[in-house]
């Protein structure tokens, strides 16, 4: 009688153990697990507990509370605004007191720049100016309002500017000469030299009114019988 057992019945035989041996450790494993998985009784206080939503035996803590920031504030600032320009003591226009500042005599040539006569005077004023090293120039144009209104308003005893003509100032702001009319560069220079020592101008002593004289009435003529 042949024992040999064929290949498959073997295999057979083989999934069979295995079968069981996981069977077997399963149901182990679900006997071990079974009373450990039921968690421990809750007293009646804990019941209680969870059903109004709070923790016995724990300690709460509160949230903290969030600090309070001020609310920022933006305070409108203010438009620096210039300053207004402050009037010279002296009543001359802000140019030259300038140009006085630099120079200790300074020529003003007074011009219509509408005219031609009047831009040769001011060519020569300026050229004489400059043969004097002490000496500075400015020109003033009658248009121009903010120069020759203070300049006016600033001549001893009033009147109106020489057109064309020139003004010689010394510092701190004295007139020393003024000349109507036409000048030469030569003369211009001559002029501002004797500036630097010369007196300060005055101006003419206004005409004496002039009197009316009394009619002259003749006698009476009588004549004789």
């Amino acid at each position: 009688m042949d024992l040999t057992v064929s290949r498959p019945v073997k295999i057979l035989a083989l999934i069979l153990v295995i079968a069981g041996v996981g069977g077997v450790a399963s149901l182990s494993m679900m006997g071990k697990s079974s009373p450990s998985s039921s968690g421990p009784q809750l007293s009646v206080e804990q019941i209680r507990a969870r059903a109004h939503g709070t923790v016995v035996g724990k300690k709460t803590t509160a949230p903290a509370k969030a600090k309070a920031v001020a609310p920022r504030t933006h305070t409108a600032t203010k438009a620096k605004t210039a300053p207004a320009p402050v009037a010279p003591a002296n009543g001359l226009p802000a140019l030259l007191n300038e140009a006085l500042r630099a120079h200790r005599i300074v020529v003003v040539s007074v011009f219509d720049p509408q005219s031609q006569t009047d831009a040769i005077s001011y060519a020569e004023a300026r050229a004489g100016a400059g043969d004097v090293s002490q000496a500075g120039f400015l020109g003033v144009s009658v248009l121009d309002d903010s120069v020759a209104g203070p300049l006016t308003a600033a001549l001893p005893g009033g009147g109106l500017l020489p057109v064309p003509g020139v003004l010689i100032y010394r510092r701190p702001g004295k007139l020393i000469e003024r000349v109507d009319g036409f000048v030469d560069r030569d003369s211009i220079a001559q002029l501002a030299l004797a500036s630097l020592t010369a007196a300060p101008f005055t101006p003419p002593a206004p005409p004496a009114p002039v009197v009316a004289a009394a009619p002259v009435v003749a006698p009476p003529v009588t004549t004789t019988p």
